[in-house]
């Protein structure tokens, strides 16, 4: 017989999920007292009733609806049934680890091969339906704690998880050497197919993280695509590397050109000369070498166009080309003043393709316009 006005609380720890208070068979006017976040639900006969929550409460007929008719005052209001008291704690609770005991094989979606997987991580629960919780899980039991609940579990996560990484793994967009950047997307993935079979039990599961992938080393295919996966973006880098490196080689010579360029025209300037005069200097210079460069006097080429070449160029210019002309006027006039007689054909032809070779530098080089080119040309074309 009990004796009155007992007190039934909680006696746990905070790693208790399930608590059976140890006062039994007591009577009207008992007081129970509930800690937050946490239930206690009245058992009879094995048959659980009601279900009190946060606070203190006075078990009496009035507020233990379900028990009323079995109370009675024969009895001294004293149950002649045996009754219990368990107690929940819904706190979360959190950081309870699971892993697979085993690899899963599953179809890489990269490789279109077969490669297995292994996985492992933490959770962490909260009691949401405590009656259905109860009728499930406890029995008997006078107590669970999170070990205990988490080795209840471990055949229930290794009979959900592994199929489920399998099939995420095999759906996904990424293969198993991106999946350590993608572990919030497989936790998610994850922890979306587990919430209804955890429900099933009365338990909310708050959060699933996968934090560890076991992935199949020393597995000659793995080992053979993981060559493959390295090599084919180490090539994709160098070749990208290279080309940057191309890039910065071509900036660099044009940006040295660029200078060279700068610092000749500051030397012309300096000098009293521009790139026109120094490009008219080199063909005087080639047709003072040229052995057929006498032949420009009888081409109508003299003194007075070469004097205009000369007027374009510096002095020093002017005064090499005019000593080119001058032989080139000397050699022209010798065969009339020895007596010789005319040029035959095939010499007269040499010297028409010498003089145009002339007049061709000469326009090249800016000394004489297209026009001036023109004109010299049909002149020696009349000559013939």
């Amino acid at each position: 017989m009990a004796n009155i006005f007992q007190i039934v609380k909680y006696e746990g720890d905070n790693s208790t999920f399930i608590w059976k208070s140890d006062i039994e068979d007591f009577n009207t006017g008992t007081q129970l007292i509930v800690h937050e976040s946490q239930e206690a639900i009245f058992f009879m006969n094995g048959q659980a009733l009601d279900l009190f929550g946060p606070g203190r409460h006075t078990l009496e007929t009035q507020n233990i609806p379900l028990v009323r008719k079995f109370l009675s005052a024969p009895t001294n209001d004293q149950t002649p049934f045996h009754c219990e008291v368990y107690f929940i704690n819904k706190a979360e609770l959190m950081s309870i680890k699971w892993g697979t005991d085993s690899q899963v094989q599953y179809m890489d979606p990269s490789y279109k091969f077969p490669l297995k997987i292994g996985a492992s991580g933490e959770m962490s629960l909260r009691v949401d339906d405590s009656r259905k919780m109860l009728m499930k899980l406890v029995g008997a039991e006078k107590s669970i704690d999170k070990a205990e609940l988490t080795q209840m579990f471990r055949v229930f996560l290794m009979a959900r998880v592994k199929p489920y990484l399998a099939q995420t793994m095999q759906n996904s967009e990424f293969g198993i050497f991106e999946v350590d950047s993608h572990m919030d997307e497989l936790s998610t993935a994850l922890h979306k197919q587990l919430t209804p079979d955890f429900a099933d039990y009365g338990l909310s599961l708050e959060r699933f993280f996968v934090t560890t992938i076991v992935k199949p080393e020393g597995d000659k295919a793995y080992e053979s695509f993981q060559d493959i996966h390295i090599r084919q973006y180490a090539d994709v880098a160098n070749a990208q590397l290279r080309q940057k490196v191309g890039i910065i080689d071509q900036q660099t010579s044009a940006q040295r050109l660029v200078i060279e360029s700068a610092a000749m025209a500051q030397k012309r300037a300096q000098e009293g000369y521009t790139y026109q005069s120094e490009r008219g200097y080199d063909i005087a210079e080639k047709v003072a070498q040229n052995e057929g460069v006498g032949n420009l006097s009888s081409a109508g080429i003299g003194l007075g166009m070469m004097g205009g070449i000369a007027g374009s160029m510096s002095a020093v210019v002017a005064g090499i080309t005019n000593e080119a002309i001058h032989p080139v006027m000397s050699q022209t006039n010798a065969p009339a003043e020895s007596g010789e007689g005319p040029l035959d054909d095939s010499d007269e032809m040499a010297s028409f393709k010498q003089k145009l070779e002339k007049l061709k530098l000469m326009k090249e080089a800016e000394i004489i316009s297209d026009a001036e080119f023109d004109e010299e040309k049909k002149k020696l074309l009349n000559s013939l």
